[in-house]
């Protein structure tokens, strides 16, 4: 397991994805691709893929960035073009569509967040201002782009929420988009509830810097 951690202040962080992967083996889940663990490579370019066009493009959109143009296919990574294009497509107009319908202002984009008290960092997907049961939330968010979630999607945006600038949410959503059949959904995360997994994951970051330490 790749272990990410970043020095920061004189201090060792542990990335939070790196931590949930520690989670996610302890907890027996499957990993976040589809089919079978001989594609799975090219479905986290997929995944990896989604995130960018869908980011991009809102970054664009409120002028954060100066243009915009989905991932493009690699062939030597992926071998469809037509799935490529599609899914990437598919991303972008779901995502769109929860723009849309929820009002949603980018805050930060991929903004780079840190806790002393739990020893994580993370990159969150998008930190935002949006309209919930019409009134205007800070609003903690995460993309995914599988089939199905997970128990630890749950607590890795709750770790999200813990990080310094982040923990201003009051509101935790999980948008996830289907890259089989297309569709999306929000899931809402308690930021204030199962505090304890957060604890967990805090954890697992210690345990992976102490690998980190001792090779």
């Amino acid at each position: 397991m790749t272990i990410r951690c970043v020095k920061h202040d004189g201090r060792l962080y542990v990335g939070v994805t790196s931590a949930m992967a520690l989670v996610k083996i302890l907890l027996g889940e499957k990993p976040d691709f589809y089919g079978q663990a001989s594609v799975a490579n090219v479905h986290a370019l997929e995944g990896t893929g989604c995130h960018a066009a869908c980011l991009d493009w809102l970054a664009h959109t409120h002028g954060l960035i100066p243009s915009y143009s989905p991932p493009s296919w690699d062939r030597a990574q992926h071998p469809d073009e037509i799935r490529w294009n599609n899914v990437m497509c598919a991303s972008v107009k779901r995502f769109v569509e929860f723009c849309s319908q929820y009002e949603v202002e980018p805050i930060g984009i991929e903004q780079e967040a840190f806790s002393a008290a739990y020893g994580l960092v993370g990159h969150i997907d998008l930190y935002c201002l949006l309209t919930w049961k019409k009134k205007r939330v800070r609003t903690v968010i995460d993309l995914k782009f599988v089939h199905k979630l997970q128990r630890s999607h749950d607590m890795q945006l709750r770790c999200y929420a813990k990080l310094d600038g982040i923990n201003e949410a009051r509101l935790g959503l999980l948008f996830h988009c289907d890259r089989e059949s297309s569709t999306w959904a929000i899931r809402q995360v308690d930021l204030h509830d199962h505090l304890d997994d957060v604890a967990a994951v805090a954890n697992a970051a210690r345990l992976c810097i102490w690998a980190e330490q001792h090779g």
